[in-house]
């Protein structure tokens, strides 16, 4: 393209993190050497509850946001109009990111 994927890239190198060498823990410090497989059953059988880190996981997952909050995001913080630069009409179907020419107003959704 026009290699602006590149500088992005380049950027995010700024805040990565080499984790070689560092042994992974649980949430409260124990030492594991596996966080991609589960206890299960036999070969193919349902995975146990026993499994602690595996229910670690799934807790973290499920209390990491707030849905609504997700689905219906409110525009803290932001304010004004969207202007778009270039249209975007080759990756989405998106009206208000088709024409560059028009001005967007950004508010937030009122749920109450």
């Amino acid at each position: 393209m026009d290699g602006r994927e590149n500088k992005k890239i380049e950027q995010l190198q700024s805040f990565t993190k080499n984790n070689e060498g560092k042994e992974m823990t649980t949430n409260t410090g124990v030492k594991i050497s596996n966080d991609e497989n589960s206890l299960t059953a036999g070969d193919r059988g349902p995975t146990l509850l026993e499994d602690f880190l595996m229910r670690e996981k799934l807790s973290h997952f499920d209390r990491e946001r707030i849905p609504e909050r997700v689905v219906h995001a409110r525009g803290y913080g932001a304010h004004g109009v969207f202007e778009l630069y270039e249209s975007l009409e080759g990756l989405t179907m998106a009206d208000f990111l088709q024409d560059p020419s028009k001005k967007r107003r950004f508010s937030f959704v009122s749920l109450k």
